[in-house]
């Protein structure tokens, strides 16, 4: 996610509510916000990555 430029917004990025699982969420360090991505909770549907301005969202093909 270190292309993400927060989709010009100040609040939050739009994959945060296109996200239907609630996967990706905001988090604040000393160097600012960032997108955090919990991963066991994404389902790869990859809505996040369709609506990505900045194309900073990937998901990788998995295999079960």
């Amino acid at each position: 996610m270190t292309k993400c430029k927060f989709c010009g917004a100040y609040d939050k990025p739009i994959c945060v509510d296109a996200c239907p699982t609630g996967a990706i969420t905001i988090r604040e360090d000393p160097t600012g916000k960032k997108v955090v991505v919990t991963e066991f909770l994404c389902e790869d549907c990859n809505e996040c990555g369709f609506r990505c301005p900045d194309r900073a969202i990937k998901i990788k093909d998995l295999t079960f």
